[in-house]
């Protein structure tokens, strides 16, 4: 796996200098040729294609691609830590986008540019080639545009693969290791406990990658609520006793209450009416 991650990066970061280089050769050719060629359906689908690959150059997608392989094959690993509690942070308001989420707007990106400019602009192109409309101009457009299509295909594979081990990795506990001024030092890292989580898949149609997107329950979360389901559901098995303490019971088994006054003022003249008895009763035992 580790050697498998290293020839990817290293394949993304080749593919990433020589795209630049295909689109700074795109870029002179729109700029020698836009006055005679502007207002052609072709040439304005040769500027669709350079719109989309000026906003992917401002992903910054060597930083992201850096970050991504920094988590995976945790070389310096006070950074990894960093990453990954970043991946606990989603963007709220006018936050930023941690990593993960810039690495999936790349993979979507190099999508909807193969299926919606690149093909349509290719086919233009040919059209212009096969009637020898522009020779050199249409022979030097076709093999850019050919050559930026397979890099893109190329790229969004190796992505795809790249982002799937990343949030498998973002998902699972681990300890990691540091070293601080002589000292090791055990950082435990937990993930967030979400129920869902995306995963992108490549899929082969006709002629093109296509990427689609899935969603995946998280293992744990689910036990977690069987588990609870389980508890609410079942039973008691508590066997509940009642203790007579202030009651007293007859052989029946009814209870004997004994009544109290509760009116002090009437608990009063009960006994001053007790007393004088008493005294009348001790008057007529002398007489």
């Amino acid at each position: 796996m580790a050697s498998e991650m290293e020839t990817i990066e290293q394949r993304l970061k080749s593919f990433t200098g020589q795209l630049q280089t295909e689109c700074a050769i795109l870029e002179r050719l729109v700029y020698k040729h836009k006055n005679q060629h502007r207002r052609c359906s072709y040439f304005q689908y040769i500027l669709k294609v350079r719109r989309d690959l000026k906003l992917l150059k401002s992903t910054n997608l060597e930083d992201i691609l850096d970050s991504s392989f920094l988590v995976v094959n945790g070389n310096r690993p006070k950074q990894k830590v960093q990453l990954l509690e970043s991946l606990k942070r989603r963007r709220c308001g006018a936050g930023k986008y941690n990593f993960l989420e810039r690495l999936l707007g790349v993979t979507r990106l190099l999508s909807e540019m193969h299926q919606k400019f690149l093909l349509t602009t290719q086919r233009e192109i040919s059209t212009l080639l096969a009637r020898s409309f522009f020779m050199k101009f249409s022979l030097t457009t076709l093999v850019v545009l050919a050559r930026i299509r397979v890099l893109v295909q190329q790229m969004l594979v190796d992505a795809v693969l790249l982002y799937n081990t990343v949030s498998s990795v973002s998902q699972k506990e681990q300890t990691v290791k540091l070293n601080q001024e002589g000292f090791e030092v055990f950082r435990e890292y937990y993930p967030t406990k979400e129920e869902d989580s995306i995963m992108l898949k490549c899929v082969w149609q006709t002629d093109k990658y296509v990427l689609v997107e899935r969603e995946h329950k998280n293992e744990a979360n689910s036990q977690e609520n069987d588990v609870s389901r389980d508890v609410t559901l079942s039973s008691s098995k508590v066997l509940y006793e009642n203790i007579e303490v202030i009651l007293g019971v007859d052989e029946s088994g009814t209870a004997v209450i004994e009544h109290c006054p509760t009116d002090p003022i009437n608990a009063r003249e009960n006994d001053d009416n007790s007393e004088t008895n008493k005294d009348e009763k001790l008057v007529q035992y002398h007489l």
